[in-house]
């Protein structure tokens, strides 16, 4: 989500280069090829608890990347103030941490943890 829509187009030129290097003629031959590592199992994840992001406001450049990816592809938990800082409406978010991934400047880290009720 931090690259938008646009990185349809870059997977689909690094998937032409990828199949001829690895000798595969038909997309379809890669179908189901990662089954027997994928797990149905989802009783192992632990979904008692939140930990919320914790943002470094004086670290932040305002670029947006926080808000753009929790508004397109989160829980749209991320809103900014009129000094171009994230601001978290904690009741709606879920922890899914893709604020962290996306800050370009490290500004963004895990914080405390919230056990859900």
């Amino acid at each position: 989500m931090q690259y938008g829509y646009r990185i349809i187009d870059e997977l689909k030129a690094g998937l032409n280069y990828y199949l001829p290097e690895k000798g595969v003629e038909h997309i379809g031959d890669m179908v189901g090829q990662g089954l027997d590592s994928v797990s149905d199992s989802t009783d192992v994840l632990e979904r008692d608890s939140i930990v919320y992001p914790k943002f470094h406001r004086d670290e932040c450049v305002g670029c947006g990347r926080c808000y753009v990816s929790c508004r397109d592809g989160g829980h749209q938990t991320i809103s900014f103030g009129e000094d171009r800082k994230p601001y978290l409406d904690p009741k709606k978010c879920v922890g899914c941490h893709l604020c962290v991934l996306v800050c370009p400047k490290g500004a963004i880290t895990s914080s405390n943890r919230r056990i859900k009720k």
